[in-house]
């Protein structure tokens, strides 16, 4: 199959002729043979299509003046590139200053060629779907639409755009579409999960999400934020943090919450840097440790006199104002009680010191009354979605530095900010 075009610049008009193609024979054919010869046939095509741009953007002068400096033409070679339709080879003239060293390609320049053999779209194109699914997975992929690409180039090529989202993070303000309705309170939060690293076992890797709220409390949008393990956390805290200040710079007049578990070093770092935040503990994590309690007040046989008292307290806690008291006031009287052992004292004291401790944090009825959230689970999925679902997978070992790349395209994804990164990659960096 072959394929030239015609172009009539001033009539605005393309003309584009295949021959070597019996498209009667295709049309007697299924129609599942008819779509397969179609496909092949706009593969064909596109891979024309880019051809004849490349060709277009090719510089002949005998020298290319820059800055002072001057760059001989050297004599013309083929350059091979490859594009969603397949590979290309085009003519094109390298060039080199008088003292030689370093050549230069104004096609490729011109082009934004900088991820090596990759043009631009297939570069994006493979570090997108990388961020979600394994190369061999992204290979396999692209085999069924007659793209054939080897893993270890399609793992290179993510691993190039990668490498921009995370040395460009700190200088690019990435952005998601803005909500359909007016944001009117912030949620940030932050969890720890473990991904398993090359030579050194599971290690805790970090999420930080940034969710969005309606003024009825409905949850618009979130972005999220992840740091692979690392010692002292201070990476994940300074993307956190900027990225926090920087949706707070874009919505001033919105409420902002910090949620988060009982975690001291969660608390130390969000208390520290946003100490006007209304703080929230997780409320599924209180109701975990009030059920704890019940096991050791009533045994951890079911029964119809636990599970009334979980539910009333757990209610209570949630429902009336300063529902907390109450429960704090129960688990002292259960605390206590010579009904019960010294053993499960000491384990009703450790929950009623948890509720003492953060009783400030679980105001919930006030909370609900506000239209805040009063749960992490935004922050907990999220540490399913963007590290465990890509980094935990059967068999996978990571690398810090290689991790962090695709960790850092996965959560551009998942932010829905990919086509505002993107055409900072093209404007800055490509």
């Amino acid at each position: 199959m072959q394929v030239s075009i015609t172009t009539v610049p001033h009539a605005r008009t393309m003309t584009i002729t295949v021959t070597e193609t019996d498209w009667e024979k295709t049309q007697q054919r299924s129609f599942y043979h008819g779509e397969q010869a179609v496909q092949q046939l706009v593969t064909t095509i596109g891979r024309a299509l880019v051809q004849e741009l490349l060709q277009n953007k090719g510089a002949a002068e005998p020298t290319l003046e820059e800055d002072g400096q001057r760059w001989y033409r050297k004599a013309a070679s083929i350059g091979h590139y490859l594009t969603l339709y397949g590979e290309v080879a085009v003519e094109r003239h390298l060039y080199q200053t008088s003292t030689g060293g370093e050549t230069r390609c104004p096609l490729e320049e011109e082009c934004q060629l900088s991820f090596a053999a990759a043009t631009p779209l297939l570069a994006e194109v493979l570090s997108f779907k990388v961020s979600a699914m394994t190369p061999n997975d992204v290979a396999q992929d692209l085999l069924k639409q007659g793209l054939v690409l080897s893993p270890s180039f399609i793992q290179h090529t993510a691993q190039r755009v990668g490498q921009l989202a995370v040395q460009k993070q700190t200088r690019w303000d990435v952005r998601s579409p803005e909500p359909e309705r007016r944001v009117r309170t912030i949620a940030t939060g932050l969890d720890g999960t473990t991904v398993p690293l090359w030579e050194e076992h599971y290690k805790e890797a970090m999420c930080g999400t940034i969710a969005f709220y309606d003024g009825k409390g409905q949850r618009l949008a979130t972005q999220y934020l992840g740091a692979m393990p690392e010692s002292g956390k201070g990476q994940f805290v300074e993307r956190f943090t900027r990225g926090v200040a920087q949706v707070k710079a874009r919505y001033p007049r919105a409420r902002h919450v910090v949620l988060s578990d009982g975690a001291t070093w969660n608390w130390q770092l969000l208390e520290a840097h946003y100490p006007d935040a209304i703080g929230i503990l997780d409320f599924w994590h209180a109701a975990q440790h009030l059920a704890e309690a019940a096991d050791a007040i009533f045994g951890s046989t079911p029964s119809a006199q636990k599970t009334a008292w979980f539910e009333r307290w757990r209610t209570t806690l949630r429902d009336e104002p300063n529902g907390v008291a109450g429960v704090i006031r129960t688990l002292i009287y259960y605390r206590n009680s010579a009904t019960l052992n010294a053993a499960t004292q000491t384990v009703v004291a450790t929950h009623l010191h948890y509720f003492r401790e953060h009783a400030e944090h679980m105001q919930y009825a006030d909370y609900t009354a506000a239209r805040l959230p009063i749960g992490s689970g935004v922050t907990e999925a999220g540490c399913k979605e963007l590290i465990k679902a890509r980094f935990c997978r059967s068999g996978m070992r990571w690398k810090r530095e290689t991790g962090d790349a695709i960790l850092q395209l996965r959560a551009i994804r998942l932010s829905a900010q990919w086509d505002s990164f993107w055409a900072k990659v093209m404007r800055y960096a490509a």
